[in-house]
């Protein structure tokens, strides 16, 4: 009877530190969403008093993304070389991280940078528009805004992390009278990809960082109409590195921030 006693006290007292342990979780996500409140009204002030409003489509509480460390994966080369030759191909190294694949209709070099394009390359398209589709879908590029007219032209198109994109990863495909005669540009694979545990900026501190870009620029706008977060391929030392980059689309401009150095820049 006693033991029966204790174990039930043992029951109440754990089921009281489980309340109390989520009575204090609560506490904090509603201390935290008042901090973060507080801060987005505080940036809010801040910026009117300099006649820049937000919409109500910017959300300057956007998460960051993670930063990515890519592994360079031969299979992966291999895939996009043999189907741009048109055959399969084996790579052969040539030192410096330069990898060649070699076909009838061709070479396709990779670099340890996530870089590659063609030598000597002419391979017959009959379908230059859904070769180009086929491309994007099978090794995760966006649908290109233009299309080749009469197999002859250029067309390039972002690689894209399931809906994300990875600002300067693209690829160019050079046709010529129905021939794919050039391809130069980037790839990354994410599958077993490291995450950086490096420090990155914030959405507000980025805007922080825009807003006094704002002010010693000169930049002209009135309204932030959109905020996002994206990928840019950044390639120091000769690995790649995705890294955060925050998008700041005004009523005139659209600006950048690198979310690793915080720098604000234009294109």
């Amino acid at each position: 009877m006693e033991t029966k006693r204790l174990k039930n006290i043992a029951i109440l007292i754990l089921l009281l530190l489980n309340a109390l342990l989520f009575c204090l979780l609560v506490y904090q996500d509603m201390q935290g969403d008042r901090v973060r409140r507080e801060a987005v009204n505080a940036m809010s002030g801040l910026f009117a008093s300099e006649d820049l409003l937000f919409s109500k489509d910017a959300d300057p509480t956007v998460e960051s993304l993670p930063p990515m460390l890519p592994i360079r994966r031969s299979e992966t080369e291999e895939k996009i070389a043999s189907f741009l030759l048109g055959e399969a191909a084996a790579g052969q190294s040539e030192g410096g991280g330069i990898v060649s694949y070699t076909a009838q209709a061709g070479v396709v070099q990779f670099r340890s940078n996530g870089g590659f394009d063609s030598v000597r390359l002419k391979r017959p398209v009959e379908d230059t528009d859904g070769f180009i589709r086929e491309f994007c879908s099978l090794f995760g590029y966006a649908d290109p805004d233009g299309t080749v007219a009469g197999g002859s032209g250029s067309v390039s198109v972002e690689k894209m992390i399931g809906e994300v994109p990875v600002y300067d990863c693209t690829v160019t495909l050079t046709f010529d009278r129905g021939f794919l005669v050039g391809v130069i540009g980037s790839y990354v694979d994410i599958e077993d990809a490291q995450t950086d545990a490096g420090e990155y900026l914030t959405c507000m501190s980025a805007l922080l960082r825009f807003f006094d870009y704002r002010r010693t620029e000169g930049v002209i706008c009135s309204v932030i109409e959109e905020i996002r977060c994206v990928y840019q391929l950044q390639s120091a030392g000769g690995t790649p590195h995705l890294c955060p980059l925050w998008v700041v689309k005004t009523d005139t401009h659209t600006c950048f921030v690198d979310g690793s150095t915080g720098e604000v820049f234009r294109r």
